[in-house]
C-alpha cells in the first residue's frame, strides 16, 4: 500500500472513557493493521487501565506522567527527546495547543493536527505572554489556539470545516471519525409497542446537547415516549429537577456511564435514537445508533444531519424547537415501518462510509502526502 513503512506517533492529552479516546483507540488500532507503525503519547497522568489494553499489542504507548495542573515545563522536554528518537514520519496533535510545545525544525514540518469539535476561541492571542510562554496555551478554553500555525488540519466533518473557513479563514481537510461498526449488534425487524423506547448517548450538558428539549418533547406526547439518557455530566441536577417539573420521571431513565462495549451490545434494544444537539461538530454516536440498525433522529445544521445525510438515513428536525422535535417522534412513532426501511439502508451507508478503517486509510495517505511535500498536502483530498 505504501513505499515503505510509515512511523506515526498520536500525542493526546489524557484517555478516559469518553467518545474521541475511544475513536483515538479505533484508529490507531486499524493504522497497525494497515501496516503503519503507531506510536501514542499520552502527557497527563490521567488514563484508564482498561482502555491501555485496548491498544492492539504491536502499538507503543508513551506516557510522559505530567501531574495535572503542573506548571513544569519538563514533561515538554521528555515529548520532544522522546519524539526525536521515534522519529516519525508524522506527528498527529489530538489539540492545537501542543504544537507549540513541540521543538521548531522538522517536527513541526511533519504535525497535523484534528479539530475534534466546532471551533471555539482565538486562534492568535493578544497576549505577549502565549507568545513568549507557550505553555499558557495549555490553559485556553478555545480548541483552536495555534491552530493557524499547524502544517496539516483535519476537521472530523463538513460542519467544522465550515466553520472554522468562515470564522478563522482557516483551511482544513475533512476527515470523518470512524467506528467499529461489526462490533454492534443489530436491532431486529420488529414493529414497536404501545410505548416507542427511544435513548440518547451523550454528556449530560444540556445547553450545547439538548436533553432539555428531549424531556420537553416527552411532556407533550406523554405516554407515548420513554426515553433513557446515557452518560453522566454537569446538567443531571438540572435535568432530573425538569422531569420532575414536567411530571415526566416515569417516562425518563437516567441511566448513567456505560461503557462502549456495554453501548455496542445494547443500543438494539431501544426503537429510536435521538440527537438533539443545539451544537454538535460529528455525531459518532449516530453512527454508533446507524451501525445498530436503530432509526435515528437528528437536529438540522449540525455534524449528526451530516451523517444522516439530512433525512435521507434518518429524520431530522429543527435546531432547538421543542414542537418540531414531539412531530417527528410522533411521526415514526406512527409510521415506525418506514424508519425499519431507512434504518436498513443506514447500516449499509454507515458500514462503507464512517467504517474506522477508512478513517485510517485516509489519514495514513495524507500523513504520506504532508511528509513527501513538507506539509504542503493537497487540500481538496
Amino acid at each position: 500500500m505504501y513505499r515503505s513503512r510509515m512511523t506515526v506517533i498520536h500525542i493526546f492529552w489524557s484517555l478516559s472513557f469518553g467518545g474521541i479516546e475511544t475513536m483515538l483507540i479505533n484508529i490507531a488500532n486499524a493504522q497497525v493493521e494497515q501496516n503503519a507503525n503507531v506510536h501514542v503519547m499520552i502527557i497527563n497522568d490521567l488514563y484508564d487501565d482498561e482502555l491501555l489494553r485496548k491498544f492492539d499489542r504491536r502499538i507503543v504507548v508513551h506516557l510522559i506522567h505530567r501531574k495535572c495542573g503542573s506548571k513544569s515545563l519538563s514533561f515538554a522536554f521528555r515529548m520532544n527527546k522522546l519524539l526525536a528518537n521515534v522519529a516519525p514520519d508524522a506527528i498527529h496533535i489530538h489539540m492545537s495547543k501542543f504544537y507549540k510545545l513541540i521543538w521548531p525544525g522538522r517536527l513541526r514540518r511533519i504535525t497535523c493536527v484534528t479539530l475534534h469539535d466546532l471551533p471555539r476561541g482565538s486562534v492568535k492571542p493578544d497576549r505577549i505572554l502565549y507568545r513568549l510562554f507557550p505553555i499558557l496555551g495549555l490553559y485556553d478554553s478555545g480548541n483552536v489556539i495555534f491552530i493557524d500555525k499547524v502544517p496539516a488540519v483535519f476537521a472530523i466533518s463538513d460542519a467544522v470545516k465550515d466553520e472554522l473557513w468562515q470564522k478563522y479563514n482557516i483551511n482544513s481537510i475533512v476527515v470523518n471519525n470512524g467506528i467499529l461498526t461489526q462490533v454492534f449488534r443489530h436491532r431486529l425487524n420488529m414493529p414497536i409497542g404501545e410505548v416507542m423506547n427511544v435513548v440518547m448517548v451523550s454528556r449530560l450538558e444540556h445547553n450545547k446537547k439538548g436533553q432539555d428539549l428531549l424531556i420537553r418533547a416527552v411532556a407533550i406526547l406523554q405516554g407515548k415516549i420513554h426515553v433513557t439518557f446515557i452518560g453522566e455530566g454537569k446538567s443531571r441536577f438540572f435535568l432530573e429537577n425538569l422531569t420532575r417539573e414536567l411530571n415526566v420521571e416515569k417516562y425518563i431513565h437516567f441511566l448513567g456511564v456505560r461503557s462502549q462495549s456495554y453501548i455496542a451490545e445494547h443500543l438494539c434494544d431501544y426503537d429510536l435514537f435521538v440527537q438533539p444537539s443545539r451544537r454538535e461538530g460529528f455525531g459518532l454516536t449516530v453512527a454508533e445508533a446507524m451501525a445498530s440498525k436503530l432509526p435515528v433522529l437528528v437536529s438540522a445544521g449540525q455534524g449528526p444531519a451530516e451523517v444522516t445525510c439530512g433525512n435521507c438515513y434518518g429524520w431530522v428536525f429543527e435546531n432547538g424547537s421543542v414542537d418540531d422535535l414531539a412531530k417527528q417522534l410522533n411521526y415514526i412513532y406512527s409510521h415506525y415501518d418506514d424508519a425499519l426501511s431507512k434504518a436498513n439502508r443506514a447500516l449499509q451507508y454507515v458500514c462503507r462510509t464512517y467504517d474506522v478503517s477508512v478513517t485510517a486509510k485516509k489519514y495514513l495517505k495524507l500523513y504520506q502526502q504532508m511528509n513527501e511535500s513538507r506539509g504542503n498536502i493537497d487540500r481538496s483530498f
